[in-house]
């Protein structure tokens, strides 16, 4: 007769065992080598007829006579996942075989005692429903009580082995699993042996220099953010579909300004960088000016700032793509255009035409110089144009001073150039996608893609976003209609 904790307990045993073993890349693979090598004779007359059928296989050997393999080099990013790893399955044993005495320990007890145990099973398990009745059930609180856990920015783990690591596992369901022949099985064992090898190396010399860091007196925090850098990634991508944007550049600015404030207060290291995606033809002279700014904040901490344009950065777009360290762009991406703009109808004929006068009170000679309804003079002319000529030394002054040995008068003309003539120009240092870029940066850090959490919104919250759009439009079309704010944004046939 075989007890019910016998059973359980030869079933967490065998948990365990199959926990802490090792199976590599195909657990199939792995169960087919331990067989083979169960019966040594017969697997090794196997692969030896497998290896004169096929001379391909003789080179999967150990004895192959092929080209040395260089020993294997592991990143820090993958090191650090490795320690992990192997805390975690060390821990994961341990809990196996603790579980395993424990459940051994009670089996015992419950087969010696079980004659004055069981006048109290009846008992026990009254008190046992008893208690779960009388237990207190977690409830919502109600009104100002809440708890509002929701959160202001959404992050997501760009990195590949993690990224698609659920598709890989389709792939591979998909594809099936397929025997291989015993030689490749048992030179895989072999590889998958020396690469553990290597990697036991790695972590301990890499656990002799935190050693050695901690006796420098380097903090613990220190040690932790140098082993294991992050890279933070985010976009500032305006719908460019003209003066009406869908959320408004209001809230273009507060999103940019959470995320870059985000960023400091967690990225305290030296080791990690931040990636922004920029795609804008500009727009207003402060609009741009703040978004600018809140990048140099980055810079100023001590952070490295790689900008990526993949499609366009004109004007106010390129002002914040020349404040970071570096300028990646694609060769067909559209980049520059270092001027300012400032236009505005003039009615001033038309209220003539239909005997409308037009009454303006103002205190300051240059308060107003070039309005929509009056006739423009050519002291006021001349006025406006010292105007945009100052903010245009200014965005000159800007880009010279984030971009070194670069020939501003050259550039700045206005003028939009295809990514590859603005590499040559000094404008871009590199020519890649942002995709590229994160690749790389994907080999030796955690790769953060931070963005605005969405809200889900009600009535109130629906309203309150379209009166904000509303103001927006209102606010742009009559800054452009009455000439009341500069432009730093493209006009270029290339880009409408």
């Amino acid at each position: 007769m075989v007890f019910p904790w016998r059973l359980a307990t030869r079933r967490v045993l065998v948990a365990a065992r199959l926990r802490t073993s090792r199976f590599g890349h195909s657990g199939v693979a792995t169960l087919l080598q331990q067989r083979g090598m169960a019966s040594s004779q017969g697997a090794q007359g196997s692969a030896a007829s497998e290896q004169a059928a096929d001379p391909t296989a003789e080179t999967t050997g150990s004895g192959s006579n092929g080209p040395a393999k260089e020993p294997k080099t592991f990143t820090p990013r993958e090191l650090y996942q490795a320690g992990i790893e192997s805390h975690a399955a060390r821990d994961k044993a341990k809990t196996a075989a603790s579980a395993s005495l424990a459940l051994g320990g009670v089996g015992v007890l419950v087969w010696h005692h079980w004659a004055t145990l069981a006048t109290f099973n009846c008992l026990g398990g009254g008190l046992l429903l008893l208690s779960a009745a009388m237990a207190p059930r977690p409830h919502r609180a109600f009104g100002g009580d809440r708890e509002d856990k929701e959160t202001r920015l959404k992050l997501k783990l760009l990195n590949n082995s993690e990224r698609w690591k659920a598709d890989e596992k389709a792939l591979q369901e998909l594809l099936g699993v397929v025997a291989p022949p015993a030689a490749l099985v048992k030179a895989h064992g072999e590889e998958e042996k020396e690469e553990g090898k290597q990697l036991k190396e790695a972590l301990t010399q890499r656990n002799e220099e935190i050693q050695e860091a901690l006796k420098a007196g380097e903090t613990v925090a220190s040690i932790q953010a140098r082993l294991r850098p992050k890279t933070f990634v985010f976009d500032f991508q305006p719908a460019m579909t003209g003066m009406v944007r869908p959320e408004g550049m209001k809230k273009q600015l507060e999103d940019l300004r959470d995320i870059v404030t985000f960023i400091l207060h967690t990225a305290k290291s030296p080791h990690d960088q931040v990636v922004v995606r920029i795609g804008s033809p500009g727009g207003m002279v402060a609009d741009y000016g703040l978004a600018a700014s809140q990048l140099l904040r980055l810079r100023s901490k001590g952070l490295t700032l790689t900008a990526c344009v993949d499609k366009v950065a004109a004007s106010g777009g390129y002002m914040m793509a020349c404040a970071a360290d570096t300028v990646v762009a694609t060769p067909f991406s559209l980049v520059g255009s270092i001027g300012v703009l400032s236009a505005t109808p003039n009615f001033s004929k038309v209220l003539k035409r239909h005997d409308i006068d037009f009454i303006q009170i103002t205190a300051g000679k240059w308060k107003r110089t070039v309005d929509p309804f009056a006739e423009v003079t050519p002291e006021a002319r001349e006025k406006a144009q010292e105007d945009v000529q100052i903010i245009h030394e200014a965005f000159k002054g800007m880009v010279q001073e984030q971009r070194h040995g670069l020939d501003v008068d050259q550039v700045a003309t206005g003028e939009v150039f295809l990514g590859a003539e603005a590499k040559s120009k000094g404008l871009v240092d590199r020519l890649a996608t942002s995709d590229e870029v994160l690749e790389e940066f994907m080999n030796v850090s955690d790769v953060i893609e931070v963005s605005i959490a969405p809200k889900k919104k009600g009535v109130r919250e629906l309203l309150e976003g379209r009166m904000e759009a509303v103001e927006s439009a209102f606010v742009s079309c009559w800054q452009r209609l009455t000439g009341t704010g500069a432009v730093l944004e493209s006009v270029d046939h290339k880009i409408k």
